[in-house]
């Protein structure tokens, strides 16, 4: 339920595009002052820094390889090219090791690096700005009570001008407003505390927010659902149809804990991630704070959903008929629909897709991924698979991208689709299975950037026209 699904993060970035259409070409901005050293963090400060930085989910976007926690290296991938998530341990030369408090506060609250550079909003700085200068200062103590790490963070891959981080400014005049979120003294403690959580720590906007056109999110649609890479981060508002809102409170608190409720959702991708790296180790507290707050948002229903996710679909036989009949392929040769589920599903989600007791093979009716209208994360869980680690044990299920090639997964999700999911769900083509192999639909901003970059230069052409005939036509003394 949160943006720091690494799928969801590509969109940050496909903000920069917005400075260049705006024409804004340099941003003000000045190293401040190192202030003198205070007294060092304490332990009980250090100890909530974990617990905060767990929170916002830290480490999921600045780690790469499990043995070295916030070194960096993490590959995000846009449709403009790959953003690495940089070192964030305490090494002096390939961390952050030389940044003082001032810095790093700079850093969440105005998206601003210690060198005074503009950092790209995959860093999701317009949702950190609202956390408090002590529960800043707080994570920066846990991140230096670490181990410094040694790594080097790669260079970004993004062609000019993307690469030119001062057209970010651009970005920031229409989608950042700096400031510490203030509490509202009409309501109660935990729909603050679940305000803070949602709107900042756990910046869940990120994700669940559909984009505006110049890629901020859209405040008038906040948490409505939005695309992120080929994945769907769906609608968490309280509407009852489109959103959650036929869900019980412990339901969703379940939900954030570990990512399953049988006959509801099975967390995977993005949210998966999520669960596994953060949000189980929020308190009960904190949890039902984050419902008490989502069941205040204002509803927002799309008038094409007739009825929840979680309701469409019943069990089927067709696995029981076709093995009374003829032997199943178990390999890649299948080609019918109900021959490849069997094939390849059936021992895990049963013959019937009811799944097994408990939801470890969650069942495939009564499910938000197979009864969802847009069939594109039922594509990525068929082809990227679920691993999804919990505080209980861990959730798998194998990708098939490598075993089925577009067609036969385009006729095994058309077939699941029908048997169990949603019955009006558009009819889905190997190109469509092609378009999810590869990350999800282009972003149609990239035919801007062409656009945007021809504009600009006519303009600056225009201007350089204009100073040079008023000169030309300037009287002589």
């Amino acid at each position: 339920m949160t943006a720091r699904h690494h799928f969801s993060r590509w969109i940050g970035a496909m903000a920069v595009i917005t400075s260049m259409v705006h024409g804004v070409y340099a941003a003000d901005v000045v190293n401040s002052a190192n202030p003198a050293p205070g007294p060092g963090p304490n332990t009980d400060q250090i100890k909530r820094g974990e617990y905060l930085a767990k929170a916002a989910d830290c480490i999921a976007c600045h780690t790469v390889d499990p043995a070295k926690p916030f070194a960096g290296g993490y590959p995000l991938a846009t449709p403009f090219g790959t953003i690495y998530g940089p070192n964030i341990t305490p090494d002096k030369e390939t961390g952050i090791g030389n940044w003082s408090d001032e810095d790093f506060v700079r850093a969440l609250h105005e998206g601003i690096d210690d060198e005074g550079k503009h950092l790209y909003p995959a860093f999701p700085y317009a949702s950190f700005t609202k956390l408090s200068r002590d529960d800043v200062l707080a994570i920066k103590a846990y991140l230096f009570s670490l181990p410094p790490i040694q790594q080097k963070t790669p260079e970004n891959k993004l062609p000019f001008p993307l690469n030119q981080r001062w057209v970010l400014a651009g970005w920031n005049l229409f989608n950042f407003k700096p400031g510490e979120l203030k509490p509202d003294t009409a309501k109660s403690p935990e729909w603050n505390r679940g305000m803070y959580l949602v709107e900042g720590l756990a910046h869940c906007q990120e994700c669940h927010t559909p984009r505006n056109v110049t890629m901020g999110v859209d405040g008038k649609r906040a948490f409505g659902g939005a695309q992120l890479g080929g994945w769907t981060a769906f609608n968490i508002t309280p509407d009852p149809v489109s959103g959650v809102g036929g869900w019980k409170d412990e339901e969703l608190i379940q939900y954030l804990k570990t990512g399953l409720v049988p006959g509801k959702a099975s967390a995977a991708g993005g949210m998966a991630e999520a669960v596994e790296h953060s949000l189980q180790y929020l308190n009960d507290d904190d949890l039902k704070a984050i419902v008490t707050y989502l069941r205040s948002v204002p509803a927002i229903n799309d008038a094409a959903d007739k009825k929840p996710r979680y309701a469409w679909g019943q069990p089927s036989d067709d696995d029981a008929d076709l093995r009374c009949i003829a032997a199943v392929s178990v390999s890649n040769n299948a080609s019918g629909g109900a021959e490849l589920f069997s094939g390849n599903c059936a021992s895990c989600h049963s013959a019937s897709g009811s799944g097994v007791v408990g939801g470890y093979y969650p069942s495939l009716f009564s499910n938000s991924v197979v009864g969802a209208r847009d069939p594109g994360n039922l594509l990525m869980v068929i082809l990227n698979g679920v691993q999804r680690h919990g505080k209980d044990g861990e959730a798998f299920m194998p990708g098939f991208a490598d075993h089925l090639n577009d067609a036969q997964i385009a006729t095994l999700a058309n077939y699941i689709l029908k048997q169990y999911g949603h019955a009006d769900a558009p009819t889905i083509t190997p190109e469509l299975v092609k378009t999810q192999r590869q990350g999800g639909p282009v972003s149609p901003l990239l035919t801007l950037l062409p656009v945007g970059l021809a504009v600009a230069a006519l303009i600056v052409v225009f201007i350089l026209f204009l100073l040079f005939g008023r000169r030309r036509r300037k009287p002589s003394p």
